[in-house]
């Protein structure tokens, strides 16, 4: 992976925890608050392209449109693999009851934070197209091409770069020193610890994750 598609994954992990503490692999499964300040100055150091001890919008911006391009390049084998992870049997075909293992798995993780997966249009809802039960490759491959089913990544909309950019930018600059980072991220951590035990469980990233996508455009 490159130094700049790195740095589109940092920009993530010390910004959002919508796309950092839930999707992105720069935290580990159980992160803690103490670790967060050295690890956003490792990230800064790579956001900071031109080495002046500031990261600008236009750093960030840069490296983002490139890992964009980089994601959408990787989203077939994304989906490969989400198909895949849904068909256990490997069948060829997803069932309901492969759906509602996973689910259930996911029920049990989230269930430590004490909350719930929020309700929705379920999977088959979206991708069963004749209605017959069960979800083939093509159904899936047809529901992702019509946007009924989404591939997620560390990525981050350009507007969402400007409202997490502004945000840090305490000092209202037009860019973020290491402190802002620092403090910024401290901020988000504290957000998705949702039991304030310093520790960033797998199932709070996920609800933070949750959150973060809820939040209106600015």
């Amino acid at each position: 992976m490159s130094k700049h598609i790195v740095g589109g994954l940092a920009l993530a992990a010390f910004l959002s925890p919508g796309t950092a503490f839930a999707r992105a692999s720069y935290f580990t499964s159980n992160q803690n608050r103490a670790d967060v300040p050295a690890h956003t100055e490792r990230m800064f150091k790579t956001l900071d392209t031109n080495h002046d001890g500031f990261v600008s919008k236009e750093e960030i911006a840069s490296l983002h449109t490139q890992f964009e391009q980089r994601s959408a390049k990787s989203a077939p084998k994304r989906a490969a693999h989400l198909f895949d992870h849904l068909d256990t049997d490997h069948d060829g075909k997803i069932t309901q009851e492969e759906v509602d293992a996973s689910r259930a798995k996911r029920r049990a993780a989230t269930a430590k934070a004490k909350t719930r997966i929020p309700a929705g249009a379920s999977l088959f809802d979206r991708a069963d197209a004749n209605k017959d039960g069960v979800i083939t490759r093509a159904e899936f491959d047809a529901a992702l091409a019509a946007g009924k089913v989404t591939l997620r990544h560390a990525g981050l909309r350009g507007s969402q770069i400007v409202r997490l950019f502004d945000g840090a930018d305490t000092d209202k600059d037009g860019r973020l020193s290491l402190d802002e980072a620092q403090q910024g991220a401290l901020k988000e951590f504290d957000s998705a610890d949702f039991d304030h035990n310093g520790v960033l469980t797998p199932a709070e990233r996920r609800l933070a994750g949750k959150a973060a996508r809820k939040r209106p455009a600015p």
